[in-house]
């Protein structure tokens, strides 16, 4: 089977994904911003109505809406990683997780768990041009999406740990990161987990970027080693 083949198959759907169904919430927001019909404000009326600004609550929706849509890409992107590494690992005979140990996967992740496993089987990561931390960070913003706790918001944020190992994430609003370097380069509050254009592309990058490295091993030879 061509795994790595199949991987970019995957990352491709992703990004094609994410560029239709953040369309309809970019337009929206750009429209309100540009005060386009049908979000043309009507005139401001002081005795009638109130400071807050013409469809903020379309403009707050739809703001949501293109976050959710980047937190389901990277929650797609993370299965495609773990998929991607447990059928290597199946196709190949091997048994990470026995090598490691369930704590291990449990403690540090499975792509540091996966990786470890294809050490033991002589996997040289030295070699790997990929940056595991961008990979890493898909998979923890990935879980703090999946653990909301906030019923009147539909915000997640980054958690602590997280921003202790990460302390400059990727998945962060340009606004938020300025509020950072205001602060002395430190968090005041956790930053929400915002998936932008940008890093989702970079991140995609990177996985693809580890598809076409691995395609490059000789299993069979590792196996017989």
């Amino acid at each position: 089977m061509d795994v790595d083949f199949f991987l970019k198959e995957r990352t491709a759907f992703i990004k094609h994904y994410y560029d239709e169904a953040a369309a309809p919430f970019v337009e929206t927001i750009r429209k309100i911003d540009a005060e386009e019909a049908p979000y043309q404000p009507p005139p401001f009326d002081p005795d009638t109505m109130s400071l807050e600004p013409a469809f903020l609550q379309e403009w707050v929706r739809a703001q949501a809406g293109f976050q959710m849509v980047g937190q389901t890409c990277l929650s797609m992107l993370s299965d495609t990683l773990k998929i991607f590494f447990m059928t290597h690992e199946q196709i190949n005979g091997f048994d990470c997780m026995g090598v490691c140990g369930k704590g291990f996967f449990k403690k540090n992740g499975f792509i540091q768990g996966y990786r470890t496993g294809f050490a033991h089987y002589g996997v040289d990561w030295s070699q790997c041009p990929v940056d595991f931390d961008i990979l890493e960070q898909v998979v923890l913003a990935r879980n703090s999406t999946q653990h909301g706790n906030d019923i009147i918001s539909t915000r997640v944020n980054h958690r602590q740990d997280d921003l202790n190992k990460y302390p400059n994430p990727v998945f962060v609003s340009d606004h938020e990161r300025q509020l950072m370097a205001r602060w002395g380069g430190t968090w005041l509050i956790e930053p929400s987990v915002h998936v932008t254009p940008a890093a989702l592309e970079q991140a995609i990058g990177e996985a693809d970027k580890l598809a076409e490295w691995m395609s490059l091993i000789d299993f069979r030879a590792l196996l017989k080693a």
